[in-house]
């Protein structure tokens, strides 16, 4: 706002750009300040306090005149008669003074008085002394505005409105809008930011070159169609219809690709334009001079490409980081142009459906952005963590030439959040350290990457599976035959099984065993990978996990259901009603293998319970079973026993009546830190002990009928 010379502080000369030299500038300015002031109430609003703005009174050459001597009616006079001289229309040739300017009219066809207005809104832009001097002048509404425009420009009123039209030039070009919220001269005229030192400097700069700062070629691409191989059906869509986009030249052809950060999702559109030899060009988040754009700054960023690229065969166009162009609007009094909101929302759906050149928008994250405008592109694909064999294949590209073993590649893919940007990030700063050493490069990127997933995420999750020292189906003790089922489902590749039974019992081991079998991956899930302290971000992360599995294509295990099978009748709170809810909807629509896990039958919800095709018990192991898992962990040490020996072992163990495949295990891994693993006495004195903690666990009556 213009401040009064007596309350004013002193403040240093900013260096003027090229143009400040130029006397058609100084007559320009004048001439349109002084048309401006001639109209309604302007002059005597003025002549009041003119003595005090000394940016008015420099612009009309009025410094010599001593105001307090005269009237404020003989002031008025004299504004009047200066404002009246300078107010008459300019000779001089401006084309010298503002070469891109005129340029711009050639190249892209603009009229006479689109020039005139983006000239003018320029020069307000760049001139801040200039821009003050209307603030004294009356408010305008938009119906006005029009009219002022008209005196201001000498240039007709219909031109004008017609120049400000949705379908008109400076509107498709998102180089100059209206903003329809504010009341002053210089405020409704609102520029792309940064575009007026673009206009108004570097005259010799190359007409191509003018919005480099604003869209430029994207980098060269890193990943290949091989990388996607996990989504191939929705890459080869988009491939297929970008080609036929480009070579019908269709108008409003829009991609929305969403996912988290470091996906892939710029590396996806880089990847298909490289493969079709397509011209690929990005939106600038930053003006000419290094200043975020905001979202309303960044769409117009968008219409200029679009105007910049029209008719040119083989481009399209990428736009990221698209949150805060969508997103639902602030409320009003957080803010103040919410009142164009609607107009925005107009130009953004002109967009989508007009746009000649297509376009990628990425976003992280679509939860803030309105329905009604993802409903208006074409294809909408989420891009989530790729599947652990691809992140292993993107690990094994990215550290090409770093020494690395095999078994820390397949541990590191087992990280669930690793992106590919992160593995990028982690090579390039190992690759720059350059150890020859595989430990100390494996100890290097483990920590650049668990290091980031814990900034960005707080916690690193690792879907590694622990695979079983020993596993034996037909150790297994089911009432229904476990290898009947695996076969069938080798056949059927479809089925939802509900696996209960006591702790330790080889439940999860199946499903592991059984993935191996079908030759298919395995999506192991707990309830504490599931259950969320926000309302409804549970019901999320189980429909994100079902759907994992479908991209997948894995054997879906949720290990530790009991959470979401209890009945449903039981429950305290509607949150878990609805995760139970939420957990039959998916079951019912999910057409891959599905597995729960849970150590307690008692008080399922029946609903749940019909919907799994088999419902299969895990029991304790029968005597000759154990026996078969006591000669494996201990093998020859108990096979040179004698005869005798083996029958009193065999009548210990007869009387164990709770064992478990898991309680041989834990032994196991106890007797490995005590170095008795071959010690026959030791071995049963800790599974007895691991009894002692089960009811019921050494209550069998003597006896045993195997064979030794």
């Amino acid at each position: 706002m213009l401040t009064p010379k007596k309350h004013r502080i002193p403040r240093q000369r900013q260096a003027k750009n090229s143009l400040d030299q130029s006397c058609s500038l100084t007559q320009l300015k004048q001439t349109w300040f002084s048309r401006a002031l001639l109209m309604g109430q302007n002059l005597r609003l003025l002549a009041k306090s003119i003595e005090i703005y000394d940016e008015i009174v420099n612009l009309l050459e009025l410094d010599e005149v001593d105001f307090e001597e005269h009237k404020t009616s003989e002031i008025q006079r004299i504004i009047k008669k200066q404002a009246s001289h300078f107010a008459n229309p300019i000779s001089e040739n401006q084309e010298t003074a503002f070469v891109n300017i005129v340029r711009m009219k050639q190249a892209f066809g603009f009229s006479e008085v689109e020039i005139q207005l983006l000239l003018f809104a320029s020069i307000l832009d760049l001139d801040g002394e200039f821009s003050e001097c209307f603030e004294i002048l009356e408010r305008v509404s938009n119906r006005q505005f029009y009219r002022t425009l008209h005196k201001i420009l000498n240039a007709p009123e219909n031109d004008i409105m017609q120049a400000f039209d949705k379908q008109g030039l400076l509107a498709k070009s998102g180089l100059l809008k209206i903003n329809p919220a504010v009341d002053t001269i210089p405020d409704k005229l609102r520029l792309l930011k940064g575009i007026s030192t673009t206009l108004l400097d570097n005259p010799n700069k190359p007409i191509a070159d003018l919005f480099a700062d604003y869209v430029r070629p994207v980098k060269a691409v890193e990943l290949s169609a091989r990388d996607f191989e996990h989504i191939a059906p929705s890459y080869q869509r988009l491939r297929k219809y970008l080609r036929d986009a480009i070579d019908q030249q269709l108008t409003g052809c829009n991609v929305l690709l969403y996912g988290p950060p470091g996906t892939g999702k710029t590396q996806m559109v880089r990847s298909l334009s490289a493969e079709l030899k397509i011209d690929l060009y990005e939106i600038s988040a930053e003006d000419a001079e290094g200043e975020t754009l905001s979202g309303k700054e960044r769409i117009s960023a968008c219409q200029l490409a679009q105007f910049l690229l029209q008719g040119k065969a083989n481009h399209c166009l990428l736009f990221d980081e698209i949150e805060d162009i969508f997103s639902t609007p602030w409320p009003m009094f957080l803010e103040p142009e919410n009142q164009s909101t609607g107009r925005e929302k107009a130009w953004v759906n002109q967009l989508l459906e007009n746009n000649p050149v297509p376009t990628f928008w990425l976003s992280n994250d679509i939860t803030s952005i309105d329905p009604a405008f993802i409903r208006r592109f074409d294809i909408v694909r989420q891009l989530d963590i790729p599947p652990a064999p691809i992140r292993k294949k993107l690990l094994s590209k990215a550290l090409r030439g770093i020494k690395v073993s095999e078994k820390w590649l397949n541990n590191m893919a087992n990280l669930e959040q690793l992106s590919p940007a992160i593995i990028e990030r982690a090579a390039k700063v190992t690759r720059a350290i350059g150890e020859n050493k595989a430990s100390t490069n494996e100890s290097h990127l483990q920590d650049l990457i668990e290091g980031t997933l814990k900034a960005m995420t707080g916690e690193v999750k690792i879907s590694r599976r622990q695979a079983a020292e020993f596993y034996d189906p037909g150790l297994l003790n089911t009432v229904i035959d476990i290898d009947t089922i695996s076969a069938g489902l080798k056949r059927s590749k479809q089925a939802r099984l509900c696996l209960f039974g006591p702790p330790g019992t080889g439940k999860s081991a199946y499903a592991g065993f059984l993935a191996d079998y079908l030759a298919i991956p395995l999506l192991a899930k707990h309830a504490s990978d599931i259950i969320d302290c926000y309302v409804g971000n549970t019901e999320k992360n189980i429909a994100r996990m079902f759907e994992q599995a479908k991209d997948e294509n894995a054997l879906l295990l949720l290990d530790e259901a009991d959470s979401f099978l209890q009945n449903r009748n039981h429950s305290q709170h509607n949150w878990e009603t609805t995760q139970v809810n939420e957990l039959l909807v998916q079951m019912e629509h999910f057409d891959g293998l599905f597995i729960c896990s849970t150590n307690m039958m008692e008080n399922l919800d029946n609903a749940v319970l019909r919907r799994f095709d088999f419902k299969i018990k895990f029991d304790y192991l029968k005597t000759e079973q154990s026996w078969t898992l006591l000669q494996h962990y201990l093998g020859t040490a108990l096979s040179r026993k004698s005869l005798s020996q083996k029958q009193r072992y065999q009548q210990q163990l007869g009387a164990m009546s709770c064992l478990t495949p898991g309680d041989f295990a834990a032994v196991k891994r106890k007797l490995t830190v005590l170095n008795e693993t071959k010690n026959v006495e030791k071995f049963l004195q800790s599974l007895r002990d691991e009894l002692s903690f089960k009811p019921g666990g050494l209550k069998r009556s003597i006896g045993f009928g195997a064979v030794i």
